[in-house]
C-alpha cells in the first residue's frame, strides 16, 4: 500500500484510478479461495508446459495456489502423461492451462515507448504499431505484450512475437490441437505469449466478478450512509438531551445560589443572635445593677429599626431614682441611660416612681455581622 501511495503522488487522475483499481483487484484476489481465483483470473491457474524431447515428452507443472513447481519426462503418450501427472497432484484437466515451450530463437522481442495519454488504449495501439512498423502479418503471428511506467512517466511496453507456424509444429509434436493450447513460452526464463485474448463479451466470470464488486461497493456505500444517518440521528438526540440537561443544570445552579444566600443569611443571623445579649442577659444585668432600695414593676425590651438599636425600658420605684442613671451608665451592657419621665413620689409606696430607658451595648462582632 505504501508503494502504491508513493507511485500515485505524481500520477494523472486516470492513471491514478487504474493503479488503485489494480491494487484493489490484487488485494481482492488474495481474499478469494485459491480455486475460485484460478477460475476467475488466469494468472492464478495451474499451468502445464509441454515440449517434445528425445524418447518422450517433458512436462513442467506449476500451481501458484499450492506453490507447486515440478518437472518430469515421460515416455508415455502426451495425453496419458498429462492425465497421470494431473491425477497424481489432484488436479482436473479443465482447471489447468496447457502451454508449449518453443526455442528462444523463435521469439522476436521489441520495446516501445508510448505517451501517458495512451494508457487506456495500449492493447489496441501496440498490435497496430507492430503491423505498421514490421513486415509481420496478423494472420501469421501470435503476439503479446506487457506495459509498465517508465521513469519519465511514459508507458514502457515490451512486446513478443512468434510465428503461428512454430506453434503449430510444436503442437503437432505433442499431439495437441491449437484449440487446446493456451500459451507458449520460450526457454527457461523467457516471456509468455497468450495465443488468444478473450473478448470482453466472452468473459462471464469476470463480468460476474465485476458485478459482484460493484454490488459490494454499492452495499458498502449504503451501509456507510446508513451508519452516518444513524450516527447523525444519535448526535441530534444527544444534542437535544444536552440542551435539556443544560437547562436543568441552570435551574439547579440558581436554586443552589438561593440556598447559599439563605444559608449565609442564616449563619449571619445565628452569629448575630449568638453575640447579641438576650433577654436573660439583660435581666441578669438589671438585677445585678439595681440597688436594694429599688425594684421594678415593668421591664420592656424593644428592638429598633436594625439589630444595633435595642433599648430597655425600666419602670419601678426607688428611694433615689436619679442615681439609677449613673448606675446603668457604668454598666458594660448598657449605654445612654436616661429618665424618660419626671420622678414623682408615690404616696402609697412611699418611694419615687421612675421610668428609665437605656440602650443595650452591641458587641463588636455583632456589629460587624449586622453591617
Amino acid at each position: 500500500m505504501g508503494a502504491l501511495l508513493t507511485a500515485t503522488r505524481a500520477a494523472r487522475p486516470g492513471e491514478l484510478i487504474q493503479r488503485i483499481a489494480g491494487w484493489w483487484r490484487a488485494e481482492f484476489i488474495n481474499l478469494l479461495p485459491s480455486r475460485l481465483a484460478a477460475v476467475l483470473f488466469v494468472a492464478g491457474r495451474p499451468r502445464l508446459v509441454l515440449v517434445r524431447r528425445d524418447g518422450g515428452v517433458s512436462l513442467r507443472l506449476t500451481d501458484p495456489r499450492a506453490g507447486l513447481d515440478t518437472s518430469e519426462t515421460s515416455s508415455m503418450e502426451p495425453e496419458a502423461a498429462i492425465s497421470a501427472l494431473l491425477t497424481r497432484h489432484g488436479l482436473d484437466r479443465h482447471e489447468v492451462a496447457l502451454g508449449l515451450r518453443l526455442p528462444e530463437t523463435s521469439v522476436y522481442r521489441r520495446d516501445i515507448l508510448l505517451p501517458p495519454e495512451a494508457r487506456g488504449a495500449v492493447d489496441s495501439i501496440v498490435p497496430q504499431d507492430l503491423l505498421r512498423r514490421t513486415p509481420f502479418k496478423a494472420d501469421d503471428i501470435y503476439s503479446d505484450h506487457a506495459a509498465s511506467t517508465a521513469a519519465d512517466g511514459r508507458i514502457a511496453v515490451q512486446q513478443w512475437v512468434t510465428r503461428r507456424q512454430h506453434v503449430k509444429e510444436a503442437a503437432d509434436q505433442v499431439g495437441m490441437s491449437l484449440e487446446q493450447i493456451r500459451f507458449v513460452v520460450f526457454g527457461d526464463a523467457a516471456p509468455t505469449i497468450r495465443l488468444a485474448r478473450e473478448a470482453e463479451g466472452r468473459q462471464p466470470y469476470r463480468v460476474a466478478l465485476a458485478a459482484l464488486c460493484c454490488s459490494a461497493v454499492l452495499l458498502a456505500g449504503m451501509v456507510a450512509g446508513l451508519t452516518y444517518v444513524r450516527q447523525q440521528a444519535a448526535l441530534d438526540r444527544l444534542e437535544s438531551d444536552i440542551a435539556v440537561a443544560r437547562r436543568s443544570a441552570e435551574r439547579v445552579r440558581a436554586t443552589m445560589e438561593q440556598l447559599r444566600e439563605r444559608r449565609t443569611a442564616l449563619a449571619r443571623l445565628r452569629l448575630q443572635r449568638h453575640e447579641q445579649p438576650g433577654l436573660i442577659d439583660v435581666w441578669d444585668e438589671v438585677t445585678r445593677l439595681l440597688p436594694a432600695h429599688s425594684w421594678l414593676t415593668e421591664l420592656r425590651l424593644t428592638e429598633g429599626a436594625n439589630a444595633r438599636s435595642v433599648s430597655v425600658t425600666l419602670t419601678g420605684f426607688s428611694t433615689a431614682a436619679p442615681s439609677l442613671v449613673g448606675i446603668f451608665d457604668g454598666s458594660k451592657l448598657f449605654v445612654d441611660a436616661a429618665l424618660t419621665s419626671p420622678v414623682a413620689m408615690d404616696p402609697i409606696e412611699g418611694r419615687e416612681r421612675f421610668s428609665l430607658q437605656t440602650r443595650v451595648r452591641m458587641p463588636d462582632a455583632a456589629k460587624e455581622a449586622t453591617q
